[in-house]
């Protein structure tokens, strides 16, 4: 009996599909590709249940003729390439022929379309591999409904998000053609409430809708050009960065790209202008001969191959380099508003009679190495601490057990994308038991009206992006672990950073509050915060032992 066999074409395609349909945002964002390739000034993206139940994308492009209709959901079935030539030519966004088909296999689809030498439209309804094709009314465009995704392969959403983010990152895959299609008008509707509407704009409009019209405001233009190369765009000034990476967008000939190294170039200029731990945000697009570069090493077209890759990353580095040409290069970065009390005088008594450790030996600080590390004495021994570690230690401290709030005035003015401000108009509650209190303030905009003492004087909209990113992770989360989870995040964003240069009085006041606590061993990473080395261990290092 032989052990080898030819899979049924069911079995198959549903394979084939799982290449290019991994969870609903893939089909979002292969049915916007079809709509720009059919030169679409207007589309149209409504989903419902995460996506899961409703995925349709409407445009208004040249849609499809009666006769080509069948063909559509055929495998390799395109009008964009006819030789294998073609392929080294390629700029349009879809060429391989296999979306609708892999839509097909896993999903219940319909197909509503015109063209506009056509009187009457067709629609073309496909599900467990049957397809049917009639006469139907339909403006001139295309509209393509795909319901109840995943029904026949229930395996693959075990592996999805929770709904609501499986919505979010439909959205990002929205705001990120949004970003490359400047002169397209876009909109999202997410199970019956619009959540993105972007007109026809100017591309630094085009910023302000997905990160926000103060980022935006923030933003600088590059230029570079040799030869066969060109990149432009925009890149943040010093003056903002995020926790993440996630306010980074790269284009090839208009086609969205994952590049790690394009956004190491990117980084490398800020070394020195941007503290430690805060990543720029871009909008960069390369516009490259299709012969130059291989797009069709990825199923779902999402990494290139390029033919001179060192020409390319060093053309984005010097682009990058000459943009920030204006702001110097700092060796240390200062703090301000430092956030801790004068050092106490006095030890501080605990419950029943305890005297917390660190006052009562009143341990000394002695200076710091390379602006990192805190050294101290205390009797027989020798205090090693993590500056950064510590803070955040003592910060989340005291932003879970509750502070006197500071009340700015005038309030800062917060301004979200959409999806930012719908996230934070859904968790205003979760923030204000951290002692943050925002209110909506017109359409996507928010007043700050009061935040913990340990967080003043921080940069609110950046301390508010760091928080929404944790709140967008831990949807899933209880109560109690979210509020640590956004007390560490907060923490962190407000803590000293390393190469941070402390005077004599501000170590002194760390480690006194440190010290305080009764275990005061790691930070809320787990990281430890301080070491001790004995008398007894040194001597032994000098042979005195």
């Amino acid at each position: 009996m032989s052990v080898i066999h030819v899979l049924p074409p069911q079995v198959a395609a549903s394979i084939a599909a799982g290449e290019v349909v991994e969870r609903p945002a893939s089909v979002v964002k292969e049915l916007v590709e079809n709509a720009l390739d059919a030169g679409a000034a207007a589309i149209s993206v409504e989903i419902a249940g995460g996506g899961l139940s409703l995925v349709r994308v409407s445009d208004n492009g040249c849609g499809i003729s009666r006769a080509d209709a069948p063909l559509a959901l055929e495998r390799f079935s395109t009008s964009k390439i006819h030789t294998l030539a073609d392929l080294s030519a390629i700029r349009t966004l879809g060429f391989r022929g296999e979306a609708l088909a892999a839509i097909a296999a896993v999903a219940r689809l319909t197909i509503l379309t015109r063209t506009a030498a056509e009187l009457e439209g067709t629609r073309v309804t496909a599900s467990d591999g049957q397809m049917t094709v009639e006469p139907a009314a339909s403006p001139a465009g295309c509209s393509v409904a795909v319901g109840d995704l995943f029904y026949n392969t229930p395996a693959r959403r075990k592996f999805l998000k929770s709904p609501l983010r499986e919505a979010d990152l439909c959205q990002e895959t929205v705001a990120r053609y949004a970003l490359a299609y400047p002169e397209v008008a876009f909109k999202l509707t997410v199970d019956g409430h619009e959540r993105l509407v972007a007109p026809p704009a100017t591309p630094l409009e085009r910023l302000g809708l997905a990160l926000g019209r103060e980022a935006a405001a923030e933003m600088l233009p590059i230029a570079w050009e040799a030869g066969e190369l060109r990149v432009h765009g925009y890149i943040s000034s010093p003056a903002i960065g995020r926790s993440r990476r996630d306010g980074q967008y790269f284009y090839l000939n208009c086609r969205p790209i994952r590049s790690g190294l394009l956004a190491v170039m990117l980084e490398r200029p800020y070394a020195g202008r941007l503290p430690l731990g805060r990543s720029p945000l871009a909008v960069l697009y390369l516009d490259l001969d299709p012969a130059l570069v291989d797009i069709n090493v990825h199923p779902r077209k999402a990494e290139v191959r390029f033919a001179q890759e060192r020409a390319v990353y060093q053309a984005l580095s010097q682009a990058v380099s000459a943009a920030l040409a204006p702001f110097p290069v700092q060796e240390t970065w200062g703090v301000p508003g430092w956030p801790f009390p004068e050092t106490p005088t006095a030890p501080v008594a605990l419950a029943e009679g305890i005297v917390a450790y660190g006052v009562a030996h009143k341990a000394e600080a002695m200076g710091q190495v390379r602006n990192t590390y805190i050294v101290a004495h205390a009797f027989d021994e020798l205090i090693v601490v993590d500056q950064h570690a510590a803070h955040e230690a003592v910060l989340t401290e005291r932003l879970l057990a509750g502070e006197e709030p500071v009340r700015p005035s005038p309030p800062a003015r917060l301004e979200l994308t959409p999806r930012e401000a719908e996230l934070l108009a859904g968790n205003v509650g979760t923030l204000a038991d951290l002692g943050l209190e925002v209110e909506p303030f017109g359409a996507n905009s928010f007043l700050l009206r009061a935040l913990p003492a340990s967080l003043a004087g921080q940069d609110a909209p950046a301390l508010l992006a760091d928080l929404l990113a944790e709140l967008a992770t831990g949807r899933d989360l209880d109560p109690d672990a979210l509020r640590e989870k956004l007390a560490s995040k907060a923490a962190c964003h407000a803590a000293a950073k390393a190469g941070d240069r402390l005077s004599l009085e501000q170590q002194q006041a760390l480690l006194d509050e440190l010290l305080a606590a009764w275990s005061p061993a790691t930070c809320p990473h787990g990281r430890p915060a301080l070491f001790r080395l004995t008398v007894e261990e040194i001597e032994r290092r000098f042979l005195r032992r």
